[in-house]
C-alpha cells in the first residue's frame, strides 16, 4: 500500500534512510548525514504533504520525498529521496512511489521532475528509465 507520510512515520522513515545510507556507503558512495537538520527537513516535508510511504501491513518498507522548486526555466518537482528496502524490490513498491510523484507533478501543472544530486542508486536506474527519466545536462530528468 502507498499512502501519504504521517508525522508518526518519521522514526520509521529515519530508520529506512539509515539502511539506505549504509547501502550507499557499502557501494563506495557518500551517504548524507541523518542529523537534526535532516530530521527537521523531513518533518517539514511530511507537513507539506511531500512524502509518500510504501507499507507492508503496518511496516514501512519504502518512502519518497519531493519538493516543488522554482528555476529560471520554470517550476519543477525535485525528488530528494527515494528508497525501498532491498527485500521489497521487484514488488512494484518503487514504481508505486515514483508514480505518486508523477501524479503530484501533473496535478500541480509541473512538466518536469528532477532527481536530487544524491540519487545515483544503481538499483533504481532501471526503474527510473522505465518511467522515462533520461540524462539531461548531467541530471536525471522526466518531462511530459
Amino acid at each position: 500500500m502507498i499512502r501519504p507520510g504521517r508525522p508518526t512515520d518519521a522514526a520509521a522513515i529515519h530508520a529506512l534512510a539509515a539502511i539506505y545510507g549504509s547501502e550507499l556507503t557499502a557501494a563506495g558512495l557518500e551517504a548524507p548525514p541523518l542529523d537534526n537538520e535532516w530530521r527537521s527537513w523531513l518533518t517539514r516535508r511530511i507537513a507539506a504533504g511531500d512524502v509518500r510511504v510504501a507499507a507492508s501491513g503496518e511496516e514501512l518498507v519504502g518512502y519518497i520525498v519531493w519538493q516543488a522548486r522554482s528555476r529560471p526555466t520554470g517550476r519543477l518537482l525535485v525528488v530528494s529521496d527515494l528508497y525501498v528496502r532491498s527485500q521489497e524490490r521487484g514488488n512494484r513498491r518503487g514504481s508505486g512511489l515514483l508514480a505518486r510523484a508523477l501524479d503530484r507533478a501533473r496535478a500541480d501543472g509541473l512538466r518536469e521532475i528532477e532527481l536530487a544530486d544524491g540519487l545515483r542508486d544503481v538499483a533504481a536506474s532501471a526503474l527510473l528509465r522505465s518511467f522515462g527519466f533520461a540524462a539531461s545536462e548531467g541530471r536525471l530528468v522526466w518531462r511530459t
